[in-house]
């Protein structure tokens, strides 16, 4: 199944609170990586600190032994006793080392016994001397420690060994502070994450509003020429396109008032040209008859002369025809009252004794708001075009079918004739459309028209080389 697709504020939305929770993130990467530098530094100044004071003491009390007048003091003993003093005044480990690398004492034997610190000391400290160096022993678990390594001279600037202070890395936080801290810094986070939710949202509505007014403009009216002007009144990047929409808006109706004008006058150039063909047709035998007859007006017979006068007369009925249709189209909707179906369909089953009807029992007493003579007019049109499309076939067969519910009466004309041509159906209700030698090409269309005037529809059911189906629809009377 399809994902419904976030809206453009959901999505605005969500990048908005992902920025803040990406930013909180590396935030706090970057403040655990601060701490933690933080924290090395400060154990590094700290270790040096130690170390030189350590140093300094050492030396001093080596020169003095040097120095002294008794000869018999023990410098290793002494040396050994400052260094436990050392230890516990500064509350670090003191141990000293040969030159050669070897250990010649410690203030905390036990460094030795675990394997924190060797006996021998490796040549990446003992050649580094006076710097801090990260360690870590081979045979320890531990954690890596800082180790110190300086060497101790004497006033003539012998080597005396080198003295190693091991420092291990503490937090510099303890943990209930560092807890604190984290706790306080999630709180605060918490607190900017509800704030900026709040600040998202309004900027993603606010930006976003301008796109629902014209979405909802658009959505909600018809695109029709009276739509109206979108007020929106910030000069941003909505209010072009709100601007553009109004402009869109009044180029609309200026194309509509022009395209109306067009139709009509199209409409009207149509009419003339059919009149005049139309028209054109019956007064070009009437002028030959005419003619034919002045050669020979004192020759006429009774006879001639009558039937001179049958075929103007025939051409002047195919003239007032013309101008019946033509009157037809321009008729605006009856104010009749409504009329009865089931006699109409009687009547017509009686003037076509071929047709075959088919109505219900239930037809008796419905009606129509429809006038009577123009719904004899259109099944007159639609009976007569179904009985000359079946002529030629060898069994002619039409016929008329009427149902209807509580809302609408459908009439149905079928034939078995020849049909119409597919590519001629999307024309078939225009005016001029004919497929026969003679007639107006205004039978459907005056049918149509009449149908849309009393709200009923007309449309082709179906169409094949086997016969046409006519459907057309009109409104019962409640």
């Amino acid at each position: 199944m399809k994902r419904p697709a976030l809206k453009l504020r959901g999505r605005i939305f969500s990048m908005m609170l992902l920025l803040v929770a990406v930013s909180f993130v590396i935030t706090g990467i970057v403040s655990s990586l601060h701490f933690k530098n933080a924290n090395k530094i400060y154990h590094k100044d700290r270790l040096l600190r130690k170390e030189k004071a350590i140093e300094a003491h050492l030396i001093r009390e080596i020169a003095q032994v040097i120095h002294s007048p008794n000869k018999t003091m023990d410098l290793n003993a002494i040396i050994a006793e400052e260094i436990q003093a050392l230890s516990k005044i500064h509350q670090t480990d003191v141990m000293l080392y040969g030159m050669n690398g070897q250990i010649i004492m410690s203030s905390n034997p036990e460094l030795l016994v675990d394997g924190t610190m060797p006996r021998q000391l490796p040549e990446g400290i003992r050649y580094r001397r006076n710097q801090v160096v990260n360690f870590r022993s081979d045979k320890s678990n531990d954690s890596e420690i800082m180790v110190y390594a300086a060497e101790l001279i004497d006033d003539d600037g012998h080597p005396l060994g080198i003295m190693v202070v091991p420092y291990a890395l503490e937090d510099y936080l303890s943990p209930t502070e560092e807890g604190a801290f984290y706790e306080a810094l999630a709180t605060l986070y918490v607190i900017i994450f509800l704030i900026a939710s709040m600040i998202a949202l309004f900027l993603s509505r606010s930006i976003t509003r301008g796109v629902e007014v014209v979405s909802n403009a658009m959505k909600n009216n018809p695109l029709t020429a009276d739509r109206k002007h979108i007020a929106w009144s910030s000069r941003d990047e909505i209010g072009v396109l709100v601007n553009q929409y109004n402009l869109m808006i009044d180029q609309l109706a200026d194309n509509a008032k022009q395209l109306a004008q067009a139709e009509k006058e199209s409409a009207w150039k149509q009419m003339a040209q059919q009149v005049a063909h139309e028209v054109k047709n019956p007064l070009t035998p009437m002028r030959l008859m005419t003619q034919m007859h002045a050669t020979k007006a004192g020759n006429l017979t009774a006879e001639e002369v009558h039937a001179f006068a049958d075929g103007m007369l025939a051409q002047i009925d195919a003239m007032t025809q013309v101008a019946d249709d033509f009157s037809q189209l321009s008729k605006g909707p009856s104010k009749d009252k409504s009329t009865f179906i089931a006699p109409i369909v009687l009547e017509i089953q009686a003037a076509y004794p071929m047709l075959k009807v088919l109505i219900p029992r239930s037809l008796e007493g419905v009606q129509s708001v429809v006038n009577r003579e123009r719904l004899i007019r259109v099944l007159n049109n639609l009976i007569s075009n179904a009985k000359e499309a079946s002529v030629l076939v060898d069994k002619p067969q039409f016929s008329l079918m009427v149902v209807h519910d509580e809302h609408w009466l459908t009439f149905t004309i079928k034939d078995n004739g020849c049909g119409i041509d597919p590519a001629n159906l999307e024309d078939v209700f225009q005016p001029r459309f004919t497929t026969k030698s003679r007639g107006t090409g205004l039978g459907l269309a005056i049918v149509k028209a009449i149908l849309d005037r009393f709200g009923g529809t007309l449309w082709v059911e179906s169409s094949s080389p086997e016969g046409s189906e006519f459907c057309f629809t009109l409104p019962v009377k409640a």
